[in-house]
């Protein structure tokens, strides 16, 4: 998608292309070569996933809300997952919590050891959530059946259980390993916020989890896999896609 500035200027405002069927407008000429240049990322990335459903997936409004993690305020307590599994799953497990504890080792491989949110070695608990991200949402433009959608009422990307096929692509998508398949229902979960009032933050003895207003939190927590994420000033050229 950061490519498009170059790709227009390339192409020309009057230039199209010749076709059997005719002249391809240069929108038009962008749109194509723009799905198929995330066809081909998602066979090289997944390997054969049916993406069509993907590709149709709407632009989304910025979530109302997102948690935020204070490190300085974690005790490693971990109450937020077993608050998160317990509310949302019915059972105490840290792998079915959508927040993610974890010692502040370091971020995906390749990083110097110990280095995460700007400070090195510091080897801090940290805690993972979703990011809420802004369009295009990783996670909603991986899933092949469309099953990952705002929320009507917090705009929280939310997994619609009736449409997933635990496929677990977008468990990779995610840079920041916060979507989990659970193995009993073969359905992805992730963080929803609880409709609004996220059972983890109100568990937090500290502080330490807070429920804000949204604001893009991407920039500011490295991720521990590769997964997606678009270029943050790259939004505005989507909406051709969608449309």
């Amino acid at each position: 998608m950061s490519q498009h500035p170059a790709l227009l200027l390339e192409i020309g405002d009057d230039t199209g292309v010749d076709t059997a069927a005719g002249r391809i407008s240069r929108r038009d000429f962008v749109k194509i070569t723009s799905i198929t240049g995330a066809g081909m990322f998602a066979v090289t990335m997944f390997g054969r996933v049916p993406f069509a459903a993907a590709l149709k997936t709407p632009i989304m409004s910025d979530a109302k809300g997102v948690l935020l993690h204070d490190i300085s305020r974690c005790v490693a307590c971990r109450r937020c997952e077993l608050a998160c599994s317990e509310f949302n799953d019915g059972a105490a497990s840290s792998y079915l919590a959508r927040v993610k504890v974890g010692r502040n080792f370091g971020a995906m491989k390749g990083s110097p050891a110990g280095k995460a949110e700007g400070r090195a070695g510091d080897f801090r608990m940290q805690a993972d959530t979703c990011k809420q991200c802004p369009h295009p949402v990783p996670c909603a433009e991986a899933c092949p059946k469309g099953a990952i959608r705002a929320d009507s009422k917090t705009g929280a990307r939310k997994v619609d259980e009736k449409l997933c096929i635990g496929c677990g692509v977008c468990t990779k998508a995610c840079p920041w390993a916060v979507i989990t398949v659970n193995p009993a229902t073969q359905k992805a979960s992730k963080c929803y916020l609880c409709d609004g009032s996220p059972e983890c933050a109100r568990a937090c003895p500290t502080g330490a989890m807070k429920y804000i207003a949204w604001t893009d939190l991407r920039l500011s927590t490295p991720p521990v896999q590769p997964g997606i994420m678009a270029d943050p000033s790259t939004s505005s050229y989507c909406a051709p896609c969608h449309s």
